[in-house]
């Protein structure tokens, strides 16, 4: 099997801290055959020194600066760039192990095909505690009839679809999958990965796992979130829209809506506990009221009481936002 390239995209904003780390954690890869696109997005610190350095001592790194315009633009600007047959996402904090890509191109030459999707498990790193976290972004329980590595799977195979694993980093994409299908990071600032993955994921028609861990994902302290990324929560409203969209535009509503209408209210009081204090009775009305709509869709109480968290819902549904979080400081 010929081998593939693969070309890696790393946006990079203002990461000066941890960014020699994550390059080097792609830069020393095993396999070899790689482009590494670094997207600038208008860094003011220390990054686009480090980016140089790289560039010169490695030739695989192309370096793209732009002004800064968010994640999103970056990743995007990086596709733009890419003429790999498989592409990888590296966040500029993360970091990911040195036999990542040797163990994906084994996978492949195992399967004797072309994969869409080559997914992989990613755990937490605290840096408070210079510890990894047990938790991990999925379990190959959220998939049906798992029983390999060499089991292929669709999008339709997993359990909880929109639960848990919404990050784009933990995977590896067949380069046709993500043109073909125009997929285009969204102009948010937050829950862009979450409106991806689905869409990719609904677009593939081969998707291998495996439960081992590549993917370090670097936590950070919530109590230093700027007021102006936390105002950005209501893009949950914008994300779950358009997501909403595809899924009907799939032709597999039916066969996602209860999963959906847990996700909404999921989604929405994980935005809500981000939420700036003077804007959060705006966010509740707003995710009370699409709630309710939501609710008032084609979708039986009988099967939707029945979901994870459905109390959650039931909490919005009946309370004022003061009683709210009374009720949720309890939960």
């Amino acid at each position: 099997m010929v081998k593939p390239l693969i070309s890696v995209i790393i946006p990079v904003y203002n990461s000066w801290k941890y960014l020699e780390k994550c390059l080097n954690s792609v830069r020393y890869q095993t396999y070899e055959n790689l482009e590494i696109i670094c997207v600038d997005d208008g860094s003011t610190d220390g990054s686009a020194g480090i980016l140089k350095w790289f560039s010169e001592k490695d030739s695989r790194f192309k370096v793209f600066k732009q002004k800064n315009s968010g994640v999103s633009a970056a990743r995007n600007r990086g596709l733009s760039e890419a003429s790999g047959d498989y592409i990888s996402f590296v966040d500029s904090d993360d970091w990911i192990l040195l036999d990542l890509y040797d163990v994906f191109v084994k996978a492949l030459t195992d399967a004797g095909r072309d994969i869409d999707i080559f997914m992989f498990n990613a755990c937490f790193y605290n840096p408070r505690l210079s510890d990894l976290l047990e938790g991990r972004f999925f379990e190959l329980c959220d998939w049906k009839n798992h029983s390999s590595v060499q089991t292929i799977h669709t999008f339709d195979d997993c359990i909880r679809p929109f639960t848990r694993n919404l990050s784009v980093c933990n995977k590896i994409y067949r380069s046709g999958l993500l043109f073909d299908n125009g997929i285009k990071f969204p102009d948010v600032k937050k829950y862009e990965d979450n409106y991806c993955w689905v869409k990719i994921a609904m677009s593939a028609e081969s998707i291998l796992l495996t439960d081992d861990v590549y993917y370090r994902y670097r936590l950070h302290d919530t109590g230093s979130v700027s007021t102006a990324l936390t105002r950005q929560v209501f893009d949950a409203f914008k994300i779950m829209d358009m997501t909403e969209m595809d899924i009907i535009n799939s032709g597999k509503y039916d066969s996602y809506k209860y999963a959906l209408f847990q996700y909404k209210y999921n989604l929405y009081i994980e935005a809500y506990n981000l939420c700036p204090e003077e804007l959060k009775d705006k966010f509740y009305i707003e995710m009370k009221n699409r709630l309710l709509e939501a609710e008032n869709k084609d979708i039986e109480k009988s099967i939707y009481s029945q979901l994870s968290n459905y109390k959650l819902f039931e909490m919005v549904k009946s309370s004022s936002r003061s009683e709210f979080d009374k009720l949720f400081a309890k939960k």
